[in-house]
């Protein structure tokens, strides 16, 4: 029984992970169950031994996408707060997160298209808003008077820079959008850094 209950939860999380890969790219409505399935390596009828709707694997999908943030990696150790938080905008606002990475943020890919949904898809997305801005203001206070009502700007900055640098088509102006988003960034919490007048090093 226990070997039974490993192999569902290993399915479960082979799915979750398929959905926030094809949703983030794709969205809602030009993704199917059958797709999900295929792409997770299961038959349909699997599904619904896990999910009972398309929309419950929706919300589930995006509160599961938190866990591939490159904002829920532990800060090693050796490096300080600030370097974190700096390597964190970084990863965020880069090229790669739109063009390469098969599990992109959410949070950005798919904010118009979770606008219209239902409400347990829009508090799913919430949910994973609110601890982006937890785990962010945890690393920045402790090197930046950014208090919990200035995170929520800089975040939604940084969600919106990739949201819109996805929609560009051309290259170069993605890049100089993705930069300016990192720079403007970096000068709000350079403003609130504790006792320094020193810059934030650029990304």
């Amino acid at each position: 029984m226990r070997y039974s209950g490993e192999r569902k939860a290993q399915s479960r999380e082979r799915i979750l992970r398929s959905a926030v890969k094809l949703f983030s790219h794709q969205g809602y409505e030009k993704t199917s169950i059958d797709e999900v399935m295929a792409d997770a390596e299961l038959t349909r009828g699997a599904f619904y031994a896990h999910f009972e709707s398309k929309q419950q694997l929706y919300a589930e999908a995006i509160t599961e996408s938190k866990t591939f943030s490159v904002f829920t990696r532990p800060k090693p150790a050796e490096i300080s707060d600030q370097d974190w938080v700096e390597q964190l905008i970084s990863l965020y606002l880069n090229r790669r997160h739109i063009t390469e990475v098969d599990l992109p943020c959410p949070l950005a890919f798919l904010a118009t298209d979770v606008a219209v949904r239902e409400p347990e898809i829009r508090r799913a997305y919430t949910d994973v808003y609110a601890g982006m801005n937890k785990r962010m203001h945890a690393y920045v206070s402790r090197y930046a008077d950014c208090d919990e009502e200035t995170v929520p700007a800089i975040t939604a900055m940084m969600i919106g820079g990739v949201a819109v640098a996805r929609a560009l088509d051309n290259g170069v102006q993605r890049n100089r959008l993705l930069k300016s988003v990192r720079q403007t960034v970096s000068a709000m919490l350079q403003a609130k850094k504790k006792g320094s007048a020193e810059p934030l090093s650029e990304a």
